[in-house]
């Protein structure tokens, strides 16, 4: 049965005759949040007190935490390094199915390395690793869990980078938050698993600081509205903060209408904290900070949200050198301002359908040659798979 096209016509016409009150209704939030934004850019100090406060009642708050630096400052893009060695990684996976004839899943990182300003070719890398639970004790793996051992791996294949680097400094890059994502879940073993594979993580990050590299998740197009989430703390009586998980004036306010209008060509914002359930796994020079950085130009400006931690935020070199960096990958892209490095380790990382199934074929082949006799895929992938059928 095809799309039904007559129906979502009468839908697109309805949600579109709703945007433009949401747009305005945006907008008139917006000022206010700019206004608050404002208001409290001297009070980095307090406001930050009062977020940790309000975290006190809410252990689930995910919020901007203000720093040093006024709320409201922007900063122009530093001279760009003459020499350093910048590092990106990205990965892709292939994920388990119990449609397939084995089930198993594959991880693969990709990597690329630069030394600036040497006129030397950049160097790539590749890891992959493949796991086949079909026979195993577990039985069973995640999609969520696959996606957990990429995002570590991308963070350890980093730092083992960054120590055999010979031209400093190094920086590191990623696509997405710094923060790792997962557990807090009600199943336990997903949990223990998600505990295990932050130990490796923040032991990843720790190499990467004792290397005197930097290291940063890139956020392309972010939505995010913790700076905004911390005016709304900053609007909230003292005595209300109890309730802070229902107190949300400015809802569909992001931190893009907030920094839009305030950074020009290559500037970066204030840096903030971030408070969250997991901040307090990061501590010390661990602890997790970000900015944002206009990225674009006059006539297409263009934020990204880029997450680091305080070892960077506290070394105004590193800093400098994070930020100088990034607007001169980005502009090597032309209009699609995004930083040259990650867009090339994905297509370093990326497994085509066409790999997808060399690998399925061999694995087969394998088993076979060992004397055991695979399975058979499912009667609804065998389906799927007929002739005339897209496969997804």
């Amino acid at each position: 049965m095809p799309v039904d096209f007559i129906s979502l016509r009468r839908q697109i016409r309805d949600e579109a005759a709703k945007a433009p009150e949401g747009i305005r209704r945006i907008g008139e939030l917006g000022k206010q949040a700019a206004e608050l934004l404002e208001a409290n850019a001297d009070s980095g100090d307090a406001l930050g007190a009062k977020v940790e406060q309000a975290a006190q009642t809410d252990g689930f708050l995910r919020s901007a935490k203000p720093g040093s630096e006024k709320l409201t400052a922007t900063f122009k893009v530093p001279d760009a390094l003459e020499r350093a060695t910048l590092i990106a990684v990205d990965g892709s996976q292939i994920n388990p199915s119990r449609h397939e004839a084995v089930n198993y899943f594959l991880v693969n990182l990709g990597a690329i390395e630069m030394e600036l300003g040497s006129g030397m070719a950049p160097k790539t890398h590749t890891r992959s690793e493949l796991s086949v639970f079909e026979y195993s004790e577990s039985g069973s793996y995640s999609e969520e869990r696959v996606g957990l051992d990429r995002d570590t791996g991308e963070r350890v294949f980093l730092a083992e980078l960054s120590n055999e680097a010979k031209v400093k400094p190094v920086i590191t890059l990623t696509d997405g938050p710094l923060e790792l994502w997962g557990g807090s879940s009600r199943d336990s073993g997903q949990d223990r698993q998600f505990a295990e594979s932050l130990r490796v993580y923040l032991k990843a990050l720790e190499e990467l600081q004792r290397a005197g590299a930097v290291t940063a998740g890139y956020v392309d197009k972010p939505r995010a509205d913790l700076v905004v989430r911390a005016l709304e703390v900053a609007a909230t009586p003292i005595d209300e903060l109890g309730d802070i998980r229902k107190t949300r004036p400015l809802r569909g306010v992001t931190d893009q209408h907030l920094f839009a209008p305030l950074l020009g060509p290559g500037q970066r914002s204030a840096v903030f904290g971030i408070q969250s359930q997991l901040a307090p796994k990061y501590a010390g020079a661990l602890a997790l900070q970000f900015f944002y950085l206009n990225v674009g130009s006059e006539t297409r400006p263009w934020l990204a949200r880029v997450e680091i931690p305080a070892w960077v935020a506290d070394d105004a070199k590193l800093l400098d050198a994070l930020h100088a960096t990034l607007i001169a990958q980005c502009g090597m892209m032309g209009s699609l301002a995004y930083p040259y490095v990650l867009h090339r380790a994905h297509e370093i990382a990326v497994v085509t359908r066409e790999e997808r199934e060399q690998v399925t074929q061999m694995l087969l082949a394998e088993l076979q040659s060992s004397g055991v006799e695979a399975g058979q895929i499912s009667n609804k992938q065998a389906a799927k798979d007929l002739a005339g059928r897209t496969r997804r």
